[in-house]
């Protein structure tokens, strides 16, 4: 069971392993790490977990198959599984009776929460103030003591990203997407502006025209991209997510990351396809079957360049094909997405670790970053190896795989067999197809 903490302020506590931050990522490693294998503690300064609360629609569906759970990928016989959290809270038959097409969030932010009641590792209320070497070991300071480790596995997740033309002007009526249902906010007759064309913005676009007590005046949806994108969800778009893959990606010079990037980001960052039905269905209703029209627009090809008090409300200035343009809103909110910079956690190594000609962090194929320390300690880190691994870096579709990856180095040994599967292209490299494979063993070998 997770607890607050049994850790003295003052006291220090020596480890194998320290986990930071306790979000899916890192809770995926910590339900694979060993209990009798290694000593280790994961750590998180909330209170209790709770994955992006102010994004909790009571319609948004995952992006991934709940295959794609803690463990699976890496473990299906794990009693971490999404699976075994049905059985055990009494709806697994029900679950497959209703036929979910995607799996509600907030039904898989429930499983995230009751693997969390289930690990003795985890103590949330514990803040991390400091995190450097000595020597000898890692030593982070926080509210609650020191902890000291062999390895430090990273899971602090990304900060919101906040254009620089909205910063100075943060507060009530301007604000980040990831925040939307913690803000006590009345839309009713208002001016809305949605900075962003992903997942993210059309979900807040989805809720704010969606009810019609509480219609906004107007509703202007912005986008930088040539238009309102859907995920590419085909089969070979999904091989881009195996371990096979990823493999070959890390395996690429940086140039050719770099080119392949931008080419595959529908596969990761875009709409899912029956949200874009739904908003498109909606606005047809209120186009043609109510007696009250909805007042919207949506805008692509357009640049964000900053937030401005107006007469009434803020002045939201663009760049289109046309030049600037701006518009009036009352309420702003920013679906821009979060940052890629290096967590600030790392600031006290940051001058110990390897970076590339654009200043990013080298990231190992074990996902540890490369530093001047002794190669015996190591730091891992969760979402932060786009660059280097490729678009399963911040995605579902990569957790119980990654945290194989780095379970099985921290304790030197197979634990877990992460390179189970070929692939059905051959992307021009070392990638192994599913005929290159040995065959596999007749059902039931090995158990």
């Amino acid at each position: 069971m997770s607890e607050h903490h049994t850790h003295r302020a003052g006291s220090t506590e020596d480890l194998d392993v320290l986990g930071i931050g306790i979000g899916p990522f890192n809770l995926s490693t910590a339900a694979l790490l060993p209990k009798d294998a290694v000593t280790a503690r994961f750590i998180d300064r909330k209170e209790a977990f709770d994955w992006h609360p102010g994004l909790l629609f009571r319609h948004a569906t995952l992006q991934s198959p709940f295959l794609k759970d803690c463990v699976t990928l890496a473990d299906p016989t794990s009693e971490y599984s999404f699976l075994n959290y049905l059985s055990r809270s009494r709806r697994l038959n029900r679950f497959v009776v209703a036929d979910h097409p995607n799996v509600k969030r907030r039904e898989f932010n429930d499983y995230f929460k009751w693997i969390c009641a289930n690990l003795d590792t985890l103590r949330f209320g514990t803040d991390v103030r400091s995190l450097d070497f000595d020597g000898r070991a890692f030593v982070a300071g926080t509210n609650r003591g020191t902890y000291r480790a062999k390895d430090v596995i990273l899971g602090v997740g990304r900060a919101p990203f906040v254009p620089e033309g909205a910063r100075p002007h943060l507060g009530s009526t301007v604000f980040h997407g990831s925040e939307y249902l913690l803000r006590d906010i009345d839309i009713t007759g208002k001016r809305v502006a949605v900075i962003g064309g992903g997942q993210t913005g059309a979900e807040i676009f989805d809720d704010l025209i969606g009810d019609d007590s509480r219609l906004p005046s107007e509703v202007t949806w912005v986008t930088r991209r040539g238009n309102f994108a859907p995920f590419d969800e085909s089969p070979f778009a999904n091989e881009l997510y195996v371990p096979g893959y990823t493999r070959y990606f890390h395996a690429q010079s940086r140039t050719e990351r770099q080119r392949l990037l931008p080419q595959q980001k529908l596969s990761s960052d875009a709409i899912l396809q029956p949200l874009l039905e739904s908003i498109y269905r909606r606005l047809y209703e209120t186009d043609f079957l109510q007696d009250r029209r909805l007042g919207y627009r949506m805008l692509v090809d357009r640049h964000f360049t900053r937030v401005s008090p107006a007469a009434s409300g803020w002045l939201v200035t663009m760049e289109g094909p046309q030049g600037t343009e701006a518009i009036e809103a009352d309420i702003v909110i920013l679906a821009t997405g979060f940052n890629h910079e290096t967590p600030a956690i790392l600031d006290q190594l940051s001058d110990r670790l390897v970076r590339d000609e654009d200043g990013q962090v080298v990231v190992n194929e074990d996902f540890s970053l490369q530093w001047d320390g002794p190669p015996d300690h190591r730091i891992f880190a969760h979402n932060m190896s786009l660059h280097t691994h490729g678009w399963i870096d911040p995605n579902f579709a990569g957790m119980a795989w990654r945290s194989g990856v780095i379970v099985n180095s921290v304790l030197g040994r197979y634990l877990y067999d992460v390179d189970v599967d070929g692939t059905t292209v051959d992307w021009g490299g070392k990638t192994t197809t599913a005929l290159e494979l040995p065959a596999p063993e007749p059902v039931g070998a090995g158990v």
